[in-house]
């Protein structure tokens, strides 16, 4: 079934009744286009690119489970070894008075309160005695062509054009110059610039290559923290051998992925992250394109910038979603973007490719609020591997590198 707005078409997909009861609108590549990298830091192509719009059943994750509980919940529960992501209830210590939403726009308080207590859990799940948090994202507009995003640490404020003193940048504080190029990455949380918007485009952050490029190019910080990877990689292609087929087996290097933890600021009742099971979605629905990102963690006015492989997607038949509906700040997203050991597996090596989506009927409530955090941790016990991952590992919307040694 099809409906038509005055700006696009969409095509409802219709599960069988006993399923999902939640619908979403997804919006994808059509087949047979290329589509062409957004000029913008962090940005995906442009609406327009995504002309394939589908109204897909969304499955709902509720009763989210705790930690403890994870592990043997069943569906419509994830589980980062199957679907490649997972909903679990994790309250801290920012959920509570006196904290309120405004607080979550704190860096000092987020670095002296959320990050350990993020970086606790993190630990308690995979058993890591080493957490080093990445990025934190804040996400706090109505979606717009160009967000936040494209303005961070100082990129894009000056496009060649002759602007007015009114419209010049605001000179910074040395705390917005100590944000722009510290680690972990503020990004979001300029004063000037806001908040970034949710993306309501099906992607995956990183493609196999992009992780890499992520990982020596995102910041100094990242890529003297990732030297075992990196050291192991050049020896493997110096030798002309495939990453992707030789370097989990080589033993060269530690395993490692990319994840995020992703937590709403208050209750989600527009925009909602949708999570595409990995297992559904077939080797030719993923669609390769470049994202411009800034080097970062330079010096104050540094703005060369890398290309990143990102994934965006095609439509399939059987293609299952999941969120949690009415999403509250105490439960979180654990996203899974890339894993070293899967690489070989499947062509978004352990990555779930994912989106904000658009719920009928909810186009006029409040600007969803949300935080993801991103980490590196090492040295996971094997214990707890088996406990949470199960038989293989996925990784996690907080975003960051976990380096994994067995």
């Amino acid at each position: 079934m099809s409906t038509t707005t005055a700006t696009e078409t969409t095509t409802q997909t219709i599960p069988p009744s006993s399923e999902a009861q939640y619908y979403g609108k997804l919006r994808y590549i059509p087949h047979g286009v290329t589509p062409n990298p957004s000029p913008h830091n962090f940005h995906l192509p442009v609406m327009a690119e995504f002309g394939d719009v589908r109204l897909q059943p969304l499955f709902d994750m509720r009763p989210v489970p705790t930690i403890a509980e994870l592990a043997s919940a069943k569906e419509p529960t994830a589980q980062l070894s199957t679907h490649g992501f997972a909903a679990v209830h994790h309250p801290v210590s920012m959920n509570s008075a006196p904290y309120t939403v405004s607080s979550w726009k704190d860096p000092t308080l987020l670095k002296n309160s959320y990050v350990p207590e993020t970086e606790a859990m993190v630990k308690q799940i995979t058993g890591a005695t080493t957490v080093l948090t990445e990025a934190l994202l804040l996400r706090s507009a109505v979606w717009s062509e160009q967000d936040a995003l494209a303005t961070h640490a100082g990129h894009g404020e000056e496009d060649g054009t002759t602007q007015s003193s009114a419209s010049l940048p605001a000179e910074k504080t040395q705390e917005e110059t100590d944000l722009e190029l510290g680690f972990p990455q503020f990004i979001g949380f300029s004063a000037q610039h806001g908040g970034a918007s949710p993306a309501p485009k099906v992607h995956l952050d990183y493609a196999p290559n992009g992780a890499r490029e992520h990982i020596r190019y995102f910041h100094p910080t990242m890529a003297a923290a990732s030297s075992k990877i990196i050291e192991a990689e050049e020896k493997l292609t110096s030798k002309g051998q495939s990453l992707r087929e030789s370097y989990a087996s080589s033993g060269l290097g530690p395993r490692w992925a990319l994840f995020s933890i992703w937590r709403p600021l208050k209750r989600v009742l527009r925009d909602p992250l949708a999570l595409g099971d990995a297992r559904t979605f077939l080797q030719e629905d993923y669609v390769p394109v470049m994202i411009k990102t800034p080097h970062l963690g330079i010096s104050p006015g540094h703005t060369s910038t890398f290309d990143t492989e990102s994934y965006l997607a095609h439509w399939s038949e059987g293609q299952k979603w999941y969120f949690v509906s009415n999403q509250e700040p105490e439960e979180v997203l654990v996203i899974g973007l890339f894993d070293s050991e899967r690489d070989k597996e499947t062509v978004a090596a352990g990555g779930t490719l994912h989106s904000s989506v658009d719920l009928p009927g909810t186009e006029n409530e409040e600007a969803r609020e949300s935080l993801e955090l991103r980490y590196r941790i090492m040295n996971l016990r094997e214990d707890r591997h088996v406990a949470f991952w199960g038989a293989e590992l996925s990784s996690y919307e907080t975003t960051g590198t976990m380096e994994l040694n067995f």
